[in-house]
């Protein structure tokens, strides 16, 4: 049980007895200027450790395409909130009462605020953990936390107060005001009229900052080891509080906006930032807050693709971790990003009904992979990869031996497919000439913003393809035209786990670094025509085609391919089912396939 002395609370709602006071506005701001999303449509938030309301109405209200759950393990201090949530006549937020591990708060989240609380705990690295549990595979968290430089003579006070406590009941506010002790209500950046609190405003204040039995104040490297012990992959540096003053650091030069604080403020001799010239990130962040000592300060962190829903100067600002291999293309991960939340919102009956269906076809046994999978595309596991390098944007099955770069003959299945087309490659390119010459040329394969994201510099002739294989069989014109090609395809139809096609990437094309849905499948090139230049990164290693000779790789890494040349490089490109995949898991994921169908469309990236 993870608890912030409940009676405490319970006598003093926390941020503000009543819904009277006005809204907190200062996470809202920050996360305002953090996300370039301005709408953050279809996001599910969870406030943990929401208190009386007071910031999380302020963001519900600031947000109302997104919807919240506020968490608390205060009756009074949600009985305020609630309150609050009606004045202001914000529906898009759901209050529960628990502990941060509670079991009444469901699902996945993609952003979770935790503002003013691990501080408290008693183990604020498992209250963490039991958070991120709950967090999407491209979820964010947000942390506002006491800084221990400015508060040491605080925390020399607190333990002052803690002195004088009776029995079990502890100190009280008599304690507070016979030692003379007061906190400025503005000693975290303040708000507008906070130095004229009503006092029992100015109690619940008081009783928070002196009262509450744990205290530990961090800095931003502990912040740092927390949030990374939680599975997270990156920690950015969002904001310094200090006495009546607050604002955002931009420590790389990113922030457009003029009221950033910049290292250059703090240290302004000629001198001093020479010196500080080829420091990293994380050292100019100490220096920043050596010099500054502040009160609280703030860090944003993520996991999976979540940076991409980052302003530059956040990325900029990331201090530990990292933000993952290459640059992805952006607008590829925004559209992966959209699809997984509309699985988990929309589809999440559908393939529960999948699920459902092939246990009580083929068994528990057979399927666990499979179900296993489900579970954590609709949010009702955590999804863990069987290798952290992989990202698959859509769907991953756990358990499939995971490599970037699959060796054929290592795959009886596999190799014999791969040789049966370099044997005949000659033919098969023959054959997908007359093709073409009889289908009038190939057709453009980038449709749609999500596509195009996928070539640094798209053209209308930057990608094209003509399909050899689709729907489980061979067109009526490839079978006439290219009858030794479709003979292969038709003997391996079982290994076939999708569309097979003619792929050519035109001269100086470049396709930007991205990952495919899933890890189920694996792709197979065979080169038909391939100039000097051309190449593909897959994970860190890189390979160039030979015509004649098959490549096979999985998608769900990270990959890019370029052509350097001056001529167009063709392939034959063909999706496969993994090799180790059974045959009741392959007619499974047909039916999962099928379902995830709407996942693709255009409309999904306008809603979510």
């Amino acid at each position: 049980m993870v608890t912030v002395s409940d009676s405490l609370y319970e006598r003093f709602p926390y941020p503000a007895p009543s819904a009277r006071s006005d809204l907190i506005s200062d996470t809202a701001y920050a996360l305002s200027l953090a996300l370039h999303d301005g709408e953050l449509r279809r996001w599910r938030m969870l406030d943990a450790g929401c208190g009386t309301g007071h910031r999380l109405v302020a963001l519900a209200a600031q947000y109302p395409e997104a919807t919240f759950v506020g968490l608390d393990a205060s009756a009074a201090s949600l009985a305020v909130a609630r309150e609050l949530a009606d004045k202001h006549e914000v529906s898009n937020v759901e209050f529960v009462q628990g502990d941060l591990g509670s079991p009444e708060v469901s699902g996945q989240f993609d952003l979770i605020v935790c503002s003013g609380v691990l501080h408290h705990l008693p183990d604020p690295a498992a209250a963490l953990r039991g958070l991120t549990a709950r967090l999407s595979p491209d979820g964010l968290v947000y942390l506002w936390l006491y800084h221990e430089m400015g508060e040491y003579h605080r925390m020399l006070e607190h333990r002052l107060v803690s002195m004088f406590g009776a029995g079990d009941e502890g100190p009280d506010l008599a304690v507070v005001r016979a030692l003379g002790l007061s906190v400025s209500p503005t000693r975290y950046g303040g708000q507008p009229g906070a130095a004229e609190l009503e006092p029992r405003d100015h109690d619940v204040l008081d009783a928070d900052t002196y009262l509450n039995p744990i205290v530990r104040p961090l800095r931003f490297a502990t912040a740092a080891e927390l949030c990374l012990d939680a599975g997270l992959s990156w920690v950015s540096a969002l904001g310094v509080t200090g006495d009546g003053q607050a604002g955002l650091l931009d420590l790389s030069g990113a922030a457009e906006l003029p009221f950033f604080r910049k290292p250059e403020q703090y240290f302004p001799e000629p001198a001093l930032r020479s010196r500080m010239g080829d420091w990293d990130t994380g050292r100019t962040l100490e220096a920043v807050e050596l010099r500054l000592r502040p009160t609280g300060f703030s860090v944003l962190a993520g996991q999976g693709t979540a940076a991409g829903e980052c302003e530059p100067w956040v990325r900029g600002n990331v201090f530990a971790g990292r933000i993952g291999p290459g640059t992805v293309a952006l607008g590829q991960l925004a559209g992966d990003r959209r699809r997984r939340r509309f699985v988990r919102r929309e589809l999440a009956a559908p393939l529960r009904q999948v699920r459902a269906n092939v246990v009580r076809q083929y068994g528990d046994e057979a399927m666990h992979r499979v179900t296993a999978a489900i579970d954590m595309a609709i949010g009702d596991a955590p999804r863990t990869l069987t290798d952290p390098r992989q990202r698959p944007a859509l769907f991953h099955l756990p358990g499939l031996p995971a490599e970037p770069w699959v060796a054929p003959q290592e795959h009886p299945e596999l190799h014999r497919f791969a040789a049966a087309l370099e044997e005949h490659w000659e033919t098969v390119r023959a054959e997908v000439d007359e093709l073409g010459r009889s289908r009038g040329g190939l057709d453009g394969y980038l449709v749609g913003e999500y596509m195009t994201a996928k070539f640094n510099e798209p053209g209308d002739r930057a990608w094209l393809s003509t399909t050899l294989f689709a729907d489980g069989a061979v067109p009526a014109d490839v079978r006439d035209t290219c009858p030794v090609t479709a003979g292969i395809l038709d003997a391996h139809a079982a290994l076939l786990s999708g569309d097979v096609i003619v792929s050519r990437v035109g001269p100086g094309a470049v396709l930007a670094p991205h990952v495919d849905d899933n890890d189920y499948k694996l792709t197979l090139h065979l080169g038909l025509r391939v100039p000097a230049g051309c190449a593909m990164r897959v994970g860190t290693q890189t390979r160039s085609w030979q015509e004649g000779r098959c490549l096979a790789f999985s998608d769900a890494y990270e990959h890019e391919v370029w052509n350097r040349s001056e001529a167009a490089r063709e392939i034959v490109l063909a999706d496969i089912w993994h090799p180790q995949l059974s045959t009741e898991e392959r007619a499974a994921l047909r039916a999962v396939r099928d379902v995830l169908q709407p996942a693709c469309e255009p409309a999904v990236f306008d809603r979510y």
